[in-house]
């Protein structure tokens, strides 16, 4: 499976290339692109970080107590990562009576702009149906209008069969499996030879087996992602 790091910077690509497109640019090598695609990756983690960091200290929580950030706090973000403009000191403003609103202002007129609408055009490659670049792609690959032909994927909707069943045995999936393993494992000797003395044979009496016993706090999950042969 590819990682998800590289799954991402690969869907962030196309984004990149629209952009250089857009500015006039109809040709770059890969090493470049992928030079600017992970600058563009870095900024906009930076800018999430600054946000949940706002939003932390601005004590912006929902109902339940979760930090969810505001407007505020992206704009304030937006500010310390460079995209908006500089404005006057606080106390400037105060004094004059007025808020400095150019570096807003400037970010609003850029997203509604030519500039902005550029982007948009080429992203959509003139499907002006399409309301962003995946919705374009997703209708120029499909001769039909649903989306039956991503379902199961990271572009579709999820199946909804739920729980793959597990064949020859009395646990219906892998993590039920796993779990009553993990718990077998945990018993003492004791409580083992006092089950085997008194009859009682059950799946949670039965020591488990050397390779599950090695697993310890870790997940079934984690080995098979690691390249563990079962077999």
């Amino acid at each position: 499976m590819t990682p998800p790091a590289s799954l991402f910077h690969t869907y962030l690509r196309p984004s990149v290339l629209q952009i250089l497109r857009a500015a006039g640019y109809h040709t770059a090598k890969t090493a470049v692109l992928d030079s600017m695609t992970d600058l563009a990756v870095r900024y906009f983690l930076n800018l999430c970080l600054m946000t949940a960091g706002f939003a932390a200290h601005n004590g912006t929580a929902d109902n339940t107590g979760a930090v969810v950030p505001t407007i505020v706090d992206v704009r304030m973000a937006l500010q310390r990562a460079g995209a908006l403009l500089p404005e006057k000191a606080e106390e400037e403003q105060d004094f004059f009576g007025f808020e400095d609103m150019r570096g807003t202002e400037a970010f609003i007129a850029w997203a509604s702009g030519p500039v902005n609408r550029e982007i948009k055009r080429v992203a959509l490659d003139g499907n002006e149906e399409a309301y962003d670049y995946l919705n374009a792609l997703k209708m120029k690959h499909s001769q039909t209008d649903d989306d039956s032909k991503f379902m199961g994927t990271l572009l579709g909707r999820p199946n909804d069969h739920g729980d793959v069943q597990v064949e020859g045995g009395p646990f219906p999936s892998i993590s039920s499996w796993e779990e009553q393993m993990h718990k077998a494992g945990s018993r003492s000797p004791d409580e083992v030879h006092d089950d085997l003395v008194n009859g009682d044979r059950d799946e949670d009496s039965r020591p488990p087996s050397s390779g599950l016993s090695s697993l310890g706090d870790r997940s079934i999950a984690d080995e098979l992602d690691m390249g563990m042969d079962l077999s």
